[in-house]
């Protein structure tokens, strides 16, 4: 057995790229989500320690003022947090009296979180790989 260590920035970049090509293919968007998820938390608490807001910090703050200007009172940035992270956690944790069926768009739940990782690889290194730019002028358009 051979142990090999890799710095976080790697794998996530490789989780995400992962995540990309199985999107691409259309099979599997559950794993999309997972992958992708795990490459959003890794790139965003990368951009924390720089002192940069992540994409899951700019959205509850958009959201939380949305929110503010509708209602006259500010949404809950911890429930804002956790809508945005419904799907993720829901396919990567369960308990004992939860569904056991999940409910998701899981296409729309994987270009979201796709979206939230490529942004923070892009605010990260300001720069896109060729699977990036793909899915961006794919999805965008």
């Amino acid at each position: 057995m051979s142990i090999r260590a890799d710095y976080r920035e790697d794998l996530a970049l490789r989780q995400l790229e992962t995540a990309l090509r199985l999107f691409f293919e259309g099979s599997d968007f559950a794993s999309v989500i997972t992958l992708a998820g795990a490459a959003d938390e890794i790139f965003g608490k990368l951009l924390s320690a720089e002192g940069k807001q992540n994409s899951l910090e700019s959205l509850k703050k958009s959201v939380a003022k949305i929110h503010q200007w509708l209602y006259g009172e500010p949404g809950d940035p911890s429930e804002i947090a956790r809508r945005a992270n419904r799907a993720r956690n829901s396919l990567k944790h369960w308990d004992i009296g939860q569904p056991l069926i999940v409910k998701l768009d899981f296409e729309q739940e994987a270009k979201d979180m796709l979206f939230r990782a490529i942004d923070n690889y892009w605010m990260l290194k300001e720069t896109l790989s060729p699977a990036m730019e793909k899915f961006q002028c794919e999805t965008v358009a």
